[in-house]
């Protein structure tokens, strides 16, 4: 199935944190674990700096249409920990999320994890912006036990 998948990027920082998250879930059994997880490990790394504007990651703003449907959405994509501004935010934990991870601009994806029709896809039509500066989401320790928020 990954043969017909768009290639995606995800930062490396993003990838190890998800890859917790998604393990953490499948021990619930969590049915979007196996998904996230199969869509992390078929993901191009890369160091943040060196991320292209146009890539879906976490914190970022995407604006992105479901196939057949006129009306464009713009949301953010969070990791579920992250919760602040529920109207505007997208969970990388639902089918929409999840198939918008990683991808750019242009790029069409079928919809991961959904019960809805075969054909069913998501249309990346614009990304950005980053959120940065005073809107920061609340960050929950990383798997390390670090701290993960920003300043």
């Amino acid at each position: 199935m990954s043969a017909h998948l768009p290639p995606i990027i995800v930062t490396a920082r993003d990838h190890q944190r998800l890859m917790h998250t998604a393990e953490s879930f499948a021990r619930q059994s969590h049915p979007l674990a196996a998904p996230l997880l199969h869509e992390l490990r078929r993901a191009n790394l890369c160091a943040p700096d060196e991320l292209p504007d146009d890539v879906v990651t976490l914190d970022m703003f995407v604006t992105y249409r479901l196939a057949g449907e006129e009306n464009l959405e713009k949301r953010m994509l969070i990791h579920p920990d992250d919760r602040m501004w529920p109207p505007a935010e997208l969970s990388v934990l639902t089918p929409v999320g999840l198939s918008l991870l990683g991808l750019r601009a242009g790029d069409r994806m079928p919809l991961l994890g959904s019960d809805g029709a075969a054909d069913a896809c998501v249309e990346v039509e614009a990304v950005g912006p980053r959120v940065t500066g005073a809107f920061v989401p609340r960050r929950t320790a990383s798997p390390d036990g670090a701290d993960d928020r920003r300043c």
